[in-house]
């Protein structure tokens, strides 16, 4: 019995034993596979969380390029900001995430719609949240004073733009990380932006920086000067913003430039905006109409007519054409003049602005022979302006023409074109016939910014020609339709327009709202500067004559601006070679 009784307890061991080496096994293999699990499986993840809560790697801002004018005041620099971040601790409740934010609130002016978009993010699990950038030294200090856990003042940069509304849609704006978003800023934001640098921080359990080490420096970015002159923009913008007043118009826009050299010395849109609210602003107002809108030139396209006619020698300044009918018959509908003439000759056709007149003269060129012309003078083609978004303008080729198109295309409908193509057309006038392209850049980053050659093509009208027509546009202004702009002890040359502006609901021309321009250039012997002045729909149904309403804005521009130049009046022509290239040179 006691033998039997041992043999069972034996059993009963060997088993427990059995079970415990069982038991162990399992545990053992357990902890392996745990410990491959995480040594191996894991090993990357495991390493990036301890990397992540050690280490940090942390941009460092660059330094934005300023902007100049040609006699180096600031359009647009950066300076230094702050920026106030929130990194919450990840496992604490949303009430706890929440309190140092509700404590700093009214130090940082933080609403109760910005309050409730951090909460959001907050529950949502961010890691950080910006709770105010370009902060204002002074805030940052007392930020920082509080000693908030969780929060942590960075250094950055804010754009700003010390002239405010001048010369607005020339710069463009940026956004909160000074990535350029229209104007010279988007057009050049390579240059500009420079290079980040970056610096590896190194944190304790407690996750306090104990070293800093920088892995490369920020690259500034490259400072840029422009064509422009800061009190002719000036001059510029105040006569246009006075004229948009006056006549209530919709939109306008001011282009001055040296004829010489094809830089942009002033270009204004209205209605404006400020760079330094540049995402406040309306869409609306940060449209550059300089380059963008695109309208019917009416009669100031007729430069383009009359030149290709007294260039290919199909009509002579004295050559006379009749024009005491009421209106001219073209295929589809009647094209009348804003008053009745007589015969005219073609000179005083121009300086009376005969539609009559200059219809009878286009007929003599063909459409190829039209359109050849109109192609040549920049239409239908970007000008390449330093710009972006620059529109090319709509010129229909001949095979889409209808019968009256070509009638309509001599006197500035049927085709659509923007401000900086008409300035340009006209100064091929002003340089006796020579193409120069517009430009708005001196140099980037200390190098010339030289425009590229046009090339052999860049003769697009006799200096005769021109020369003729240069004489007939004085006379424009002196007794025809441009006497707004006259200029006593100056002779200027130039040519009004007044076009009717189309009704999508119509489906055509109407004669109740209506585009005024005038675009010049003087003295007309040597020209310092070129204008070009453009109201949109002007409110009052007498005065919306290009003669009445953008010719006055020309005078009072042209009239501050040479004086600014040094340009005196003359009893006659100025004595000397008085060039834009040399006054402008003169003033670097």
């Amino acid at each position: 019995m006691i033998d039997l009784a041992r043999e069972i307890e034996q059993k009963k061991a060997r088993r427990r034993t059995r079970l415990l080496s069982v038991v162990v096994g399992l545990w053992a293999a357990g902890i392996l596979g745990r410990l491959v699990q995480i040594q191996a499986i894991q090993h990357a993840e495991h390493r990036r969380q301890v990397t992540g809560q050690s280490r940090r790697l942390v941009p460092i801002p660059t330094e934005r390029g300023t902007i100049f004018d040609r006699n180096g005041h600031i359009l647009a620099h950066s300076v230094p900001s702050f920026s106030v971040v929130y990194r919450p601790s990840p496992d604490a409740p949303i009430e706890a995430k929440m309190a140092p934010v509700l404590e700093v609130a009214p130090v940082l002016g933080l609403g109760p719609k910005s309050l409730a978009q951090m909460r959001r993010q907050l529950e949502d699990g961010g890691k950080f949240v910006y709770l105010r950038r370009k902060v204002d030294p002074e805030t940052a200090r007392i930020v920082r004073d509080m000693n908030v856990r969780g929060l942590r003042i960075e250094d950055e940069r804010r754009r700003t733009y010390p002239q405010g509304p001048l010369a607005a849609h020339v710069l463009g704006g940026v956004d909160p990380d000074e990535k350029g978003l229209a104007g010279i800023e988007f057009r050049y934001n390579k240059d500009l932006g420079g290079r980040e640098g970056q610096r590896l921080v190194l944190r304790d359990a407690r996750r306090r920086e104990y070293n800093v080490e920088i892995l490369s420096a920020p690259k500034p970015g490259l400072d840029i000067v422009l064509t422009l002159d800061r009190m002719i923009q000036y001059f510029a913008q105040r006569e246009l913003e006075r004229a948009m007043a006056e006549h209530q118009a919709e939109w306008g826009t001011v282009i001055v430039s040296a004829p010489a050299t094809g830089e942009i010395l002033a270009m204004a849109s209205a209605p404006g905006y400020d760079p330094n609210a540049f995402a406040a602003a309306e869409p609306e107002r940060r449209i550059d109409r300089s380059i963008r809108h695109l309208f019917d030139p009416g009669s100031t396209f007729k430069i383009v007519t009359a030149a290709a006619v007294l260039d290919h020698g199909l009509i002579a300044p004295g050559e006379t054409l009749n024009c005491a009918a009421e209106a001219i018959t073209v295929p589809g509908r009647s094209i009348r003049d804003h008053k009745p003439f007589g015969v005219l000759a073609f000179a005083d056709v121009i300086v009376h602005s005969s539609n009559i007149g200059t219809i009878q003269a286009a007929r003599r060129l063909g459409p190829d022979l039209l359109y050849r012309t109109i192609r040549d003078f920049g239409f239908g083609e970007r000008t390449g302006i330093d710009l972006p978004a620059e529109a090319a303008g709509l010129v229909r080729p001949p095979d889409e023409w209808s019968r009256r198109s070509p009638d309509a295309l001599s006197v500035g409908y049927e085709i659509s074109v923007t401000a900086v193509q008409l300035l340009q057309a006209m100064n091929i006038i002003a340089n006796r016939g020579e193409k120069v392209g517009l430009r708005l850049l001196k140099s980037v980053g200390g190098r010339p910014a030289n425009p590229e050659p046009d090339g052999p093509d860049s003769r697009v009208v006799s200096p005769a020609a021109a020369e003729k027509l240069a004489e007939i546009l004085v006379r424009a202004v002196e007794e025809g339709t441009g006497t707004g702009a006259r200029l006593p002890g100056f002779r200027v040359a130039g040519k009004t327009g007044t076009s009717q502006l189309l009704d999508s609901r119509q489906g055509g021309y109407t004669s109740s709202r209506h585009l005024a321009a005038f675009v010049g250039f003087v003295p007309a012997d040597r020209p310092a500067i070129s204008i070009l002045v453009v109201l949109s729909e002007p409110k009052n149904k007498n005065v919306y004559y290009g003669g009445l309403v953008a010719a006055p804005v020309f005078r009072e521009i042209a009239r501050n601006v040479l004086r600014y130049l040094g340009l005196h009046p003359q009893a006659g022509p100025p004595p000397g070679a008085i060039t834009a290239r040399s006054v402008l040179e003169a003033r670097r």
